[in-house]
């Protein structure tokens, strides 16, 4: 066996990247490197600084259990907050000495006769390491077009989400805002007030769900302080989140026969369309407005949105609601299949990402592994599986940190540090026996994701069935529902600690060397 440049390289300075560093050195492993495409950690807070930025749940559940932040100024905590807060603990933590900065890998390859992953990086040398950790997050890529006609046409201010220019000067501007996911409802509730006319273009309305935003009071921090509440906060979300949706969920109502899920989902979808409805009521003057607003798919069949501005800015006599389909954009702005062109003096093309749920995000020829496997090959005709999120048999001594079938809970840091916590622990297991190579088997392989479609009947049921035709985070273009882990929070977290290792086969070298040695 060779000896690598590292022992472990962990690419990608997210979330996900300091919470596999913490690990590691949780097990006594310091000789690893953090490969990051951007300049500094952060992740997409790093990337995403655009107007009306925010979390989009309580802060006091986004932050990493290793590094309790009891002084945050809000709720819901403003995007720059939360990168400060991740530039903080790397520094605390003593990472940046780890850290390689602008350096994007551009493809991994295992060498079975080395045993070990050699990393090409952009415009830098290749870099070796025995373990390999992929914290490439759930947003892997802005969408690399507008596909809209006439997008090289335009002479205004073209801007994205995760490419804002700071100095770009909104006043006064005619706006546009192509898009009502997450960034585009808050860019729109920002900027409303300031712009001269702002027009929101929705091809599909959300779901735009209060969001209880105050500021955390000093009283408040002091009582966060006080040594065992943060943690016990978090505790009370596992468990809430658990019993109220995910064990009904993954445990109940995937033992009920279809026809009788089919039948009830969209029963509840109706409820809460009806509660919806009432709350536009009482949000939104224009009845055509209101009208236009309400989603025709259930609540849950594609990510909510979380804002109380939105809608108060679709009030504001300068901002109006476009629901005509777009023809094109021209030189000097939009317009739309009704013949109508209006002026724009700054395009918002808040489209979307390309996501770790789709098979296209793998580009072919970038993650090789043993014999000549192709991840993004298998991912296009097999579909995509995992073994617990994060591993895969022809993979060897490779874990992802976001991977098909993987998310679970509502905490975007709880879920990260639990899939970091797995890897660490393998790693460590194969450090401590002295083998150079571990890969989980092709029997736990499967056995896993047919528990995975098992479990995770109702929620396939629920974007498939009862939501026929909607693309969304949730549903790819194979059909598959592969963004969430069908578990509670607990059996994930007990299996990051406690999780069979004899689903793993540890050796002296890798399996395919053994066997063409064999032979």
């Amino acid at each position: 066996m060779s000896r690598p440049d590292h022992e472990v390289a962990i690419i990608g300075a997210g979330p996900g990247g300091i919470a596999a560093a913490h690990h590691l050195r949780r097990h006594g492993i310091t000789d690893f490197v953090i490969i990051e495409r951007g300049g500094d950690f952060g992740g997409t807070w790093r990337d995403n600084h655009y107007p009306g930025l925010a979390v989009d749940i309580p802060s006091l559940w986004y932050q990493l259990s290793f590094a309790p932040n009891p002084d945050w100024s809000r709720m819901f905590a403003p995007g720059p907050e939360i990168y400060r807060y991740l530039q903080d603990t790397a520094r605390e933590m003593g990472l940046y000495r780890h850290l390689i900065a602008d350096a994007e890998v551009t493809r991994q390859r295992w060498d079975d006769d080395a045993g070990l992953w050699q990393l090409s990086i952009r415009d830098k040398a290749d870099l070796t390491a025995r373990f390999l950790i992929s914290s490439v997050g759930g947003y892997v890529n802005a969408k690399p077009s507008l596909d809209i006609d006439g997008v090289e046409d335009f002479t205004g201010t073209l801007l994205r989400p995760d490419a804002w220019d700071d100095t770009f000067d909104t006043a006064g501007k005619r706006i546009a805002v192509i898009g009502t996911g997450s960034s585009g409802v808050q860019i729109a509730a920002a900027l409303s007030a300031e712009a001269d006319r702002l027009d929101v273009y929705q091809r599909t309305p959300a779901w735009v769900l209060p969001k209880i935003d105050f500021a955390l009071s000093p009283t408040i921090r002091r009582m966060l302080r006080t040594p065992g509440v943060l943690p016990a906060v978090n505790i009370a979300g596992r468990v809430m989140m658990d019993v109220a949706m995910l064990a009904p969920i993954v445990h109940v109502f995937s033992r009920m026969p279809d026809r009788v899920l089919t039948r009830l989902i969209p029963l509840y979808d109706g409820y809460c369309r009806a509660l919806y409805r009432l709350l536009l009521r009482f949000s939104v003057r224009d009845p055509a407005t209101r009208a236009a607003l309400v989603p025709h798919y259930g609540i849950v069949a594609k990510r909510p949105v979380i804002s109380s501005a939105f809608f108060r800015a679709l009030n504001n006599p300068n901002t109006r609601l476009i629901t005509t389909p777009i023809e094109r954009v021209t030189a000097d702005g939009i317009r739309t299949v009704d013949g109508v062109e209006r002026p724009v003096d700054l395009l918002v093309a808040a489209t979307g990402y390309e996501l770790w749920t789709d098979p296209e995000t793998y580009r072919r020829s970038t993650i090789m592994g043993t014999d000549g496997f192709d991840l993004a090959e298998f991912y296009r005709n097999q579909g995509m599986q995992s073994y617990a999120g994060t591993a895969h048999p022809r993979l060897p001594n490779r874990w992802e940190i976001v991977g098909p079938t993987g998310f679970v809970g509502f905490a975007w840091c709880d879920f990260v540090e639990t899939m970091a916590q797995h890897a660490a622990r393998v790693i460590a297991h194969a450090r401590g026996r002295s083998d150079q190579v571990a890969a989980v088997t092709d029997e736990a392989f499967a056995r896993w994701n047919e528990t995975m479609a098992r479990r995770g009947k109702t929620a396939h049921l629920y974007f498939t069935e009862c939501n026929p035709g909607l693309r969304t985070y949730f549903v790819n273009s194979r059909r598959e529902t592969v963004y969430h882990r069908p578990q509670t929070i607990t059996a994930a977290r007990w299996f990051a600690r406690r999780g069979p290792l004899q689903d793993y086969r540890f050796t002296r070298r890798s399996s395919a060397v053994a066997q063409r040695r064999a032979i």
